[in-house]
């Protein structure tokens, strides 16, 4: 009997063994799935991404339903506006600004929505350095020397030290809303700021784009201090780092909201286009 009691207590913890061994083998396993799972997931896709459409947002759509926690998945450089235009919308390496109409520069809410944007992840492509840019169509001339091709869609992130930045805002409309953008944007509040540092983040577009987006560049720019913010207007610099980003991919959701719903494309609205 004792002899039989030893095989059974030597059989128990062989048994007992290759459990735990099958145990540890099944969460190694799990844990390199996981791994691997969480790599892919943090590829970053090469797709321009797109909410709603500059034609819609041109006629008076001024309210939308994205998030902007829902927006930080679709990239990681942004531009827009939130909703009732309640401020610029900029994001850079991941983190959203709000410019508001008075100059004030504050992080949003991730529940705050957002009636328009362009989003990608940045992935780069290219750079070069400029020593000096006099003003915006000096920077968009030497930048379409640098394009590979003009017939791409591309991001940009441009660094630098500026002498002189003037950016515009939007004001907060409430509905019914009564004036588009044809009448908002040259009546918008301007900030004018010089000497400091900060970045531009934005897009080019081809001019197929037509109505859909803002067919040339669209930038906007957050200071390295995160006190200045908005659309870009006009600026001097100095050391400039261009970085860019080629994308061959688009995407854009239209929001399911009345407004759009009910929106009649009546009125056209470019930028300079360049």
């Amino acid at each position: 009997m004792k002899n039989g009691s030893i095989l059974l207590s030597l059989g128990c913890l062989l048994f007992l063994s290759c459990g735990e061994k099958a145990k540890n083998e099944k969460l190694e396993t799990d844990e390199k799935i996981k791994s691997v799972s969480t790599i892919e997931n943090t590829k970053k896709s090469d797709v321009f991404y797109h909410y709603s459409i500059w034609w819609a947002f041109v006629n008076k759509v001024f309210e939308g339903d994205i998030t902007a926690g829902e927006l930080k998945t679709k990239g990681d450089i942004a531009l827009g506006s939130y909703n009732l235009l309640d401020g610029e919308l900029i994001m850079l390496d991941g983190k959203l600004y709000q410019a508001k109409e008075n100059g004030e520069v504050l992080e949003p809410n991730d529940s705050l929505k957002v009636v328009y944007a362009n989003a990608a992840f940045f992935d780069k492509d290219g750079s070069f350095n400029i020593y000096k840019v006099e003003n915006y169509e000096t920077l968009r001339d030497t930048i379409n020397k640098q394009l590979p091709s003009k017939n791409f869609f591309y991001a940009f992130k441009i660094k630098g030290n500026f002498k002189y930045m003037k950016c515009g805002g939007l004001h907060k409309q409430t509905p019914p809303f009564e004036e588009g953008l044809d009448v908002l944007i040259p009546n918008r509040p301007i900030f004018e700021r010089e000497n400091f540092s900060g970045t531009m983040v934005g897009f080019y577009c081809p001019e197929f784009i037509g109505n859909i987006n803002v067919a040339g560049f669209h930038l906007h720019f957050v200071s390295d201090d995160e006190t200045f913010a908005g659309h870009v207007m006009e600026f001097e610099a100095e050391n400039l780092t261009v970085e860019f980003d080629k994308i061959n991919q688009y995407q854009f959701v239209l929001p399911e909201t009345k407004g759009y719903e009910n929106v009649g494309f009546d009125k056209e609205f470019q930028y300079k286009k360049k």
